[in-house]
């Protein structure tokens, strides 16, 4: 898998009062201009999805990975 994207914003970025899950990406250090990668998907619904960010690998549900606005890094 090994797909490379860079963090842009949130769904909800015009909002300023961030959701309890928005605001624990963002301690985890899904923020703006940081580099991703989803290593792996699970087979049969596609969830969880493993990113690693900042060197640690974290487990997202699709739910959680839908809330991050991203594009294809160069």
């Amino acid at each position: 898998m090994n797909t490379r994207l860079t963090v842009r914003s949130f769904a909800n970025h015009e909002v300023r009062d961030f959701s309890d899950i928005e605001s624990r990406l963002m301690h985890l250090g899904f923020v703006h201009g940081e580099l991703i990668k989803i290593t792996k998907k699970a087979p049969i619904f596609k969830e969880p999805l493993l990113v690693e960010v900042r060197g640690r690998s974290i487990a997202l549900s699709f739910s959680e990975a839908e809330m991050i606005c991203v594009e294809v890094a160069q």
